[in-house]
């Protein structure tokens, strides 16, 4: 038997451990509507469920879980979190992993940003310090 399954599980009160989450979060550089952004989520290292989209709304992101239509003009999720719990985790890692991706995608830009203005910078100078080439002129009538 799997030592690993807690025997009281399914009383009531006690719900199973939260595995361990892996968040992978892709912001939208063009918001269209309210979507942020989409997410990738690992469940202790052994369950990946892709396709999970960080939504705006008036009370702030949350995370709406892959969903196909269910044939009345609907949607179906295709898997969700069955535990309160769960779905807190689920929630508050995917909207911090859209946050630390913010924050990389700033730091990177301004790096960017940065070293391309150094380098632009750098030439200028090295332009500058270069002698001018010599006006070559040409014994071919017509040319200028």
């Amino acid at each position: 038997m799997n030592e690993n399954i807690n025997p009281n599980y399914g009383a009531e009160g006690v719900s199973p451990p939260i595995p361990g989450l892996e968040v992978r979060v892709y912001p939208q550089a063009q918001r269209s509507d309210k979507l942020l952004g989409f997410a990738s989520v690992t469940l202790g290292g052994v369950f990946a469920v892709n396709g999970l989209r960080l939504m705006d709304s008036e009370k702030g992101p949350f995370v709406a879980m892959p969903s196909k239509p269910d044939g009345k003009g609907g949607y179906r999720d295709v898997c969700f979190p069955v535990t309160k719990e769960m779905h807190s985790a689920l929630n508050n890692a995917v909207i911090d992993g859209y946050h630390k991706a913010l924050e990389q995608l700033a730091t990177r830009g301004a790096e960017v940003k940065s070293s391309v203005r150094g380098a632009l910078k750098e030439a200028a100078k090295e332009a500058a310090a270069r002698p001018a080439p010599a006006a070559a002129r040409t014994t071919d009538k017509g040319a200028r």
